[in-house]
């Protein structure tokens, strides 16, 4: 909070509340999809969310905003490659491959994003980290290694296995 806040440990800011409630409805979608995965056809859910998404989106870029559509070609690429493979792409198999995981495993991958983000503007166009930016860095990797962590002591507490043998079985 420290670092989105700038620096300022008490403010509280409107995108600082977004965020988290941004980071509150991701994980809520996360744990309804480990669920659903294990009780429909994963694939057609995906589309599903997909198809919704992209009608409710729609819906609220004609009440809330005026639609400005690309003007070459090399913009309509770049929108239609964002939106097939970044967006429906991934999110169409993270459903699928819900299934096979645990909401915990799905949600530590997924905060992991902005370092992945980081590695591949470093490696593909040369874009480099600030101070600020390698802090927080190292406060996610913490918290992702801590969290593991404490998920495995917990684990091992109340059923005597490691995560591994417990969701070896599934």
């Amino acid at each position: 909070m420290v670092l989105i806040n700038g620096g300022d440990i008490f403010a509280v800011k409107p995108g600082t509340l977004l965020c988290m409630l941004s980071a509150f409805s991701y994980s809520i979608n996360i744990v309804l999809n480990s669920y659903f995965t294990r009780q429909v056809d994963p694939l057609a859910l995906g589309v599903y969310q997909q198809g919704f998404t992209c009608l409710y989106s729609i819906i609220g870029l004609l009440v809330f905003g005026s639609p400005i559509f690309p003007s070459t070609a090399l913009d309509w690429i770049s929108v239609l490659g964002l939106a097939l493979l970044s967006s429906a792409y991934g999110f169409v198999v993270q459903t699928v491959v819900q299934q096979y995981t645990t909401p915990e495993n799905t949600g530590f991958l997924f905060s992991l994003e902005p370092i992945f983000a980081a590695i591949f503007s470093f490696i593909f166009l040369h874009e480099k980290l600030t101070e600020m930016g390698y802090l927080g860095a190292i406060f996610i990797l913490a918290g992702v290694f801590t969290a593991i962590d404490a998920k495995s002591t917990v684990m091992e507490l109340i059923t005597g296995k490691s995560v591994a043998e417990v969701t070896s079985k599934r």
